[in-house]
């Protein structure tokens, strides 16, 4: 009965929503679409409020009136975050800025309303919130059960250690493996952590290269970033030990033999040989003797947001970890692109005087990370 009554207690929890703001035109409006929609409504009209509301119950969801003001918004999401960590918060507005739209997406919204163009669509962009809430606290749950399990395991690899002797080796090479995993597991969160910061692309490709090359070491890469539905342009790169003045000639044939081919592999591709790469994307006007070659596209779902090509002397080979450390970045770097393109989109929708001014949208970059 306990774990019906706890199952209840979450349905409940998940049916009640937070409503930050001061009792306004606008705040009534959304009250009423959420309250329509089938949701219960507790309302704060100030932060102290929110607070004790939070320390008092447990919401499924926390709205926020983002008009209060950069500073009101961040305090908020300072005293959400330690108080209800789990709980995501949405924003609503009736304001055009963008400037302010984004420092709320900084601050870890999930959604932002603009009022009152989007009251008709409330309840379907919080059930989509409140889902994808859900799946991530399952995920959580999920990690904190194989954490429990290493932990476990780890203890009793100690004891077996000493009672049976010919299991040693069998068990050091799966503590070995669990160790791995669970370096990757924190790597992907520290990563994820870094790049969800970045709401511009040219940062967000700075940040993870620089990420990737202390994990990699040096090497030389190349990230190409999709323009349009077939083209490539090169985003950035990273020049370790290519000499010579024709290195950017050298980037942009790359990308014109390289793109279409690998963007249509879901896997990483490492060749050993240099020439057995140029084989592949079938081109005799590059030269990688005497490198090895890593490819990995990067996908948003199904499509390819990006490409990198890793390259460096076949005398200092990728190892295994480094390997795997890009098959685990790859996804969340394709994810973090396609979350960047969502938001310039709507911006330039939502807001078109100030998307018209704008050079964030330009993916074509061209930079040196």
């Amino acid at each position: 009965m306990e774990g019906v009554d706890t199952m209840k207690s979450f349905e409940q929890s998940q049916n009640k929503i937070l409503l930050i703001g001061e009792a306004n035109e606008q705040t009534t409006a959304i009250r009423a679409s959420i309250e329509v929609a089938g949701y219960s409504v507790v309302h704060a009209g100030t932060i102290k409020a929110g607070e004790i509301a939070l320390e008092q119950g447990v919401y499924g969801l926390i709205v926020v009136d983002c008009d209060t003001g950069n500073s009101v918004v961040e305090s908020i999401a300072e005293f959400t975050s330690l108080l209800s960590p789990q709980t995501p918060t949405v924003g609503f507005t009736t304001s055009r800025s963008q400037t302010l739209v984004m420092n709320m997406m900084r601050n870890g919204a999930s959604d932002i309303f603009c009022l009152p163009r989007d009251l008709g669509a409330v309840k379907e962009r919080i059930e989509l919130v409140m889902s994808k809430n859900s799946i991530a606290r399952l995920a959580t749950k999920k990690n904190d059960k194989i954490r429990r399990l290493y932990e476990e395991i780890n203890l009793a690899h100690g004891a077996a250690v000493e009672e049976i002797e010919s299991l040693t080796h069998t068990l050091a090479s799966g503590q070995c493996d669990q160790d791995q995993k669970m370096r990757l597991v924190a790597m992907a969160a520290e990563f994820r952590t870094l790049v969800s910061q970045e709401l511009e692309v040219e940062s967000m490709l700075r940040t993870s290269l620089e990420y990737l090359l202390h994990r990699l070491g040096p090497t030389n890469a190349a990230v190409y970033i999709r323009e349009g539905e077939v083209g490539w342009g090169i985003g950035a790169y990273i020049n370790y030990d290519q000499q010579g003045e024709n290195y950017s000639e050298f980037l942009q044939t790359l990308g014109e033999q390289a793109c279409a081919t690998v963007s249509q592999e879901k896997s990483l591709r490492v060749f050993t040989d240099g020439s057995s790469f140029t084989n592949w994307i079938d081109t005799d006007e590059l030269d990688f003797e005497g490198n090895e070659v890593i490819t990995i596209g990067c996908f948003d779902g199904e499509k390819c947001m990006s490409i990198i090509v890793f390259f460096r002397s076949d005398s200092k080979r990728f190892d295994d970890e480094a390997l795997k450390i890009v098959e685990t970045i790859s996804p969340l770097f394709g994810a973090q692109l396609g979350s960047i393109l969502k938001i310039h989109r709507r911006a330039e929708t939502t807001w078109p005087s100030e998307s018209m001014d704008s050079e964030d949208d330009d993916w074509s970059f061209g930079n040196a990370a």
